[in-house]
């Protein structure tokens, strides 16, 4: 028998907009880190499970921001990532978006920036600039 510590927790899924409030029942090892989800409750669907999985091993967001924009009719681009990106990275994404700028015209969906930190996954644009 282990002697790690049970906890639970509780939080909202995020996957769709029921928003079911999860109870996740976790093992904790000696340092304190989740060794196991041992159940998940509240969810109205499967997706709430693995969403509780993914939230405790690696929690996952789409990053949301701007950047600037040289020779459009507006001085800020909405930007976010296509996919959701560990949320540990978001620190070292913005760090690295803080420095952009982008030439006019811009459509949205254009990529403004290609495989952001190794994720295989792209920052794109969320609105259309047109040249001042």
């Amino acid at each position: 028998m282990s002697n790690n510590a049970i906890d639970k927790m509780k939080f909202n899924c995020t996957t769709c907009p029921s928003e079911c409030l999860l109870t996740v029942e976790v093992e904790r090892d000696a340092d304190g880190a989740v060794a196991e989800v041992r159940s998940v409750t509240g969810n109205r669907c499967p997706r709430g499970d693995k969403f509780a999985h993914q939230e405790l091993a690696c929690p996952m967001r789409v990053l949301t921001t701007t950047v600037a924009v040289s020779g459009g009719n507006e001085a800020l681009l909405p930007v976010r990532t296509a996919e959701a990106i560990p949320l540990a990275l978001h620190a070292q994404a913005m760090a690295l978006i803080r420095g952009l700028v982008v030439k006019a015209p811009i459509r949205m969906g254009d990529v403004v920036l290609e495989n952001l930190l190794n994720t295989n996954i792209n920052l794109i644009a969320s609105m259309n600039i047109d040249p001042a």
